[in-house]
């Protein structure tokens, strides 16, 4: 079996129909057709149902596709490891973050790690889905909240972080160090949207306090949010540490007694190579977090 009849299956396995893969492949429908042909007879049983018009994968097609795809990440991991003997600290890092306050909040990390390695290409893709883009190996690694243990990935806990109110230097609550839950009651706040994990984490805090909080403003920019509350719009609650971010808005930080706790954790699948930049980067990261949380200058 070639690579190139493997492309051809996992192209059709993707489409499930012989003209649109053909038609993606560049190669003519029949010229697809004879080569899943050649396939099936290597491996003795049909890989394709073939039902009128429409075109489903085999219980033995799915075991084939799950080991063909296998075979090409392995593949890339080799032509990776091989690139990193040279050490031109070339290549690209396809990152997954939390959206919203995450991904800007690595802008500093970003421009350091640039400087070391200029060649390297680094992608952040804001996204609610990491677990599945690493899983489908759209991206090198994964940020975002703790999970329970999953035996297909490496997990790396790197940070836990607190969540404050954030009020405009002028609010009532302003000169107050901390403040209770139920002092929440009422405030009106500006939020990210329903389905933003932090979102979702102060609700379900919100739940477990057995208090209702009031929204007027919904942004899934962190910036966004930070100028209303400067405006007078709102308040807001988000991660303690983002005042570092915003002190020259002229807004104030307030503990909150109990207030949610993110745990957040690096992943990347369990079979892939991560390259030196790749592993550099997460080491930067973890010491990035590391100096914000005990307020160390990094070396």
């Amino acid at each position: 079996m070639e690579l190139r009849q493997l492309q051809y299956f996992l192209m059709l396995c993707n489409e499930l129909h012989f003209s649109e893969a053909a038609f993606k492949l560049g190669i003519s429908q029949p010229t697809l057709s004879q080569q899943i042909r050649v396939i099936e007879d290597e491996v003795g049983v049909p890989l394709f149902d073939r039902i009128g018009k429409k075109t489903v994968k085999t219980e033995a097609g799915a075991i084939l596709e799950r080991y063909a795809l296998e075979v090409f990440r392995q593949l890339d991991n080799a032509k990776e490891a091989i690139a990193d003997l040279t050490d031109l600290h070339a290549g690209n890092i396809r990152l997954a973050v939390l959206p919203s306050d995450l991904d800007y909040r690595l802008t500093p990390l970003l421009v350091d790690f640039h400087k070391e390695f200029p060649n390297t290409k680094v992608q952040v893709i804001p996204s609610i889905d990491i677990l599945n883009k690493v899983l489908n190996n759209e991206v090198d690694i994964g940020v975002g909240l703790a999970m329970n243990p999953d035996s297909r990935l490496h997990q790396i806990h790197f940070y836990t972080e607190t969540y404050s109110l954030y009020v405009h230097k002028d609010h009532e609550l302003a000169n107050r160090k901390i403040i209770s839950p139920k002092d929440l009651i009422g405030i009106p706040l500006v939020m990210y949207p329903k389905g933003f994990y932090g979102r979702e984490l102060i609700d379900t805090w919100c739940k477990e306090q057995e208090l209702s909080i009031k929204t007027i403003m919904e942004t899934g920019s962190a910036t966004s949010l930070f100028q209303l509350v400067k405006e007078g719009i709102g308040a807001t609650i988000q991660p303690s540490q983002l005042i570092d971010s915003f002190q020259s808005l002229g807004i104030r930080t307030i503990q909150i007694k109990g207030s949610p706790i993110r745990k957040l954790e690096l992943f990347y699948r369990d079979n892939k190579y991560l390259s030196l930049a790749a592993r550099t980067f997460m080491e930067r990261l973890e010491m990035f977090f590391h100096h914000r949380t005990t307020g160390e200058k990094p070396n």
